[in-house]
């Protein structure tokens, strides 16, 4: 898998996961896509640097301790959770 496909795929996963922290599933898929940023890429540590309305930054340090920050769009990287969850700013029914 290619390291930007799974920088994205561990930012959906982070963000429904930090959305819904008894989403056991969310936090095991988090937990795999953490293992294979560091093992098969080599990453020592990645985080959420920053967000913007419509950018969100993730910053990564690689073995040789080189930080790196990329960004996605804030939307496309929202879209998971908002169709499992749907969207934050739409109503609760009930």
């Amino acid at each position: 898998m290619r390291l930007t496909d799974t920088l994205f795929y561990w930012l959906q996963t982070k963000l429904m996961a930090d959305r819904r922290p008894e989403d056991e599933a969310a936090r095991e898929s988090l937990r795999y896509f953490a293992q294979i940023l560091s093992e098969d890429h080599g990453l020592q540590s990645i985080r959420v640097a920053s967000r913007d309305q419509s950018k969100i930054y993730v910053s990564y340090t690689d073995r040789e301790r080189t930080e790196q920050t990329v960004w996605f769009d804030l939307e496309a990287a929202e879209q998971l959770g908002n169709d499992l969850y749907g969207a934050e700013d739409e109503p609760a029914e009930g």
